[in-house]
């Protein structure tokens, strides 16, 4: 038998701001979030790979960005 290999997700649907050195803020949705990572919603292209920060509930982590697909972004929080 194949078990999930991500943590359990809770739907979130929260606004939040995605931010990488060098580049313009953006705003974004977060779709879902588990303990170590999550799923977004954005409007522009987000490079797969890079380190970004990611914003909301007034609080800022840090996290890389590991797939993106039509308008769709996932990824992990970082230590």
């Amino acid at each position: 038998m194949i078990k999930p290999t991500h943590k359990p997700r809770i739907a979130v649907n929260e606004a939040a701001i995605l931010r990488r050195s060098g580049a313009d803020d953006m705003a974004c949705t977060i779709i879902d979030v588990s303990k170590e990572g999550f799923r977004i919603k954005v409007a522009g292209a987000v490079p797969v790979g890079a380190d970004y920060q990611l914003s909301y509930g007034g609080e800022t982590h840090k996290i890389a960005v590991r797939w993106a697909s039509m308008g769709e972004v996932g990824g992990e929080f970082l230590a």
